[in-house]
């Protein structure tokens, strides 16, 4: 592959020049230990633009990172726990439902776009299963994208 290939796949969201950026700043916060197409794969998909990274809820299990899109069928009320606030959302796709959990400034930043039947996408989420069931949060890494 080559950068141009993995350009393709995210012109829309950046310039060449800022993804050319991007690849340049994390050579430098690697120590240069990386060429460019790896970075370049990195960021494709951290943005859940690899195609093969995408999971059907039906195929999320604890303890993975998954990209899933989904619909938003059930929207809870923000909580409050552990002086955190936290908001689950019911998602689905064609194979099942899970939650999206989302918590403090996630929520802030994505109350405006939260709403039944919105398209979403979690790009590399975390999942793990508790007494809720099934759930999926951004963690340190993800990502949230609303179509």
């Amino acid at each position: 592959m080559n950068i141009e290939h993995y350009y393709s796949l995210v012109s829309d969201l950046m310039s060449l020049e800022e993804f050319k950026r991007k690849i340049e700043m994390r050579k430098e916060k690697y120590g240069h230990l990386l060429d460019d197409d790896a970075i370049a794969y990195l960021i494709v998909d951290e943005l859940g633009r690899n195609p093969g990274n995408r999971m059907k809820i039906a195929e999320l299990y604890d303890g993975i990172n998954a990209t899933v899109e989904a619909t938003i069928i059930d929207i809870g009320k923000i909580e409050t726990v552990k002086n955190h606030r936290i908001m689950r959302l019911k998602i689905a796709d064609d194979s099942g439902w899970c939650m999206l959990v989302l918590w403090n400034d996630e929520i802030d930043s994505a109350i405006e776009n939260i709403e039944i039947g919105k398209k979403v996408k979690v790009v590399n989420g975390y999942v793990k299963e508790n007494r809720y069931g099934l759930q999926i949060g951004l963690g340190k890494w993800g990502i949230l994208i609303f179509d």
